[in-house]
């Protein structure tokens, strides 16, 4: 198992700005990239302040291939979530795991000790297929 995570952010705005504001403060985690099509948005504003590389072009991150733990996809666009798809098949990347908004809103909502799961902002993002 390792003990250092790196992390790939696409979809720097209402769901993916304040998860990289909880993924920055632990040190076993690296967030290698942010990808959002606002090159304004708070969560790539927030990535450019701590050194983190940031585009407007999400699949930049996603030719980082096996290099990322943790491909967090945040975008709500399920034609770009079926190109990530597609571009691990081909390549054969196994290793990076897509985290979807879910977990993501999960994992907000826990580290910020929420009484209730954020809300989303892509209610048609679900299951696997989509």
């Amino acid at each position: 198992m390792p003990d250092h995570i790196t992390v790939a952010l696409i979809g720097a705005g209402r769901t993916g700005a304040p998860l990289l504001a909880e993924l920055i403060k632990y040190p076993y985690v690296t967030v290698i990239g942010v990808a959002d099509l606002n090159a304004a948005s708070d969560g790539v504003a927030l990535a450019k302040a701590n050194g983190i590389y940031t585009t407007t072009n999400p699949m930049e991150l996603v030719d980082k291939g096996a290099s990322i733990d943790i491909l967090v996809e945040t975008s709500g666009d399920g034609k770009l979530k079926q190109a990530i798809k597609d571009h691990f098949e081909a390549t054969g990347n196994k290793r990076t795991i897509i985290m979807h908004d879910l977990i993501a809103r999960l994992f907000i909502s826990v580290c910020t000790q929420q009484a209730d799961l954020v809300p989303s902002f892509h209610p048609k993002d679900v299951g696997i297929g989509s």
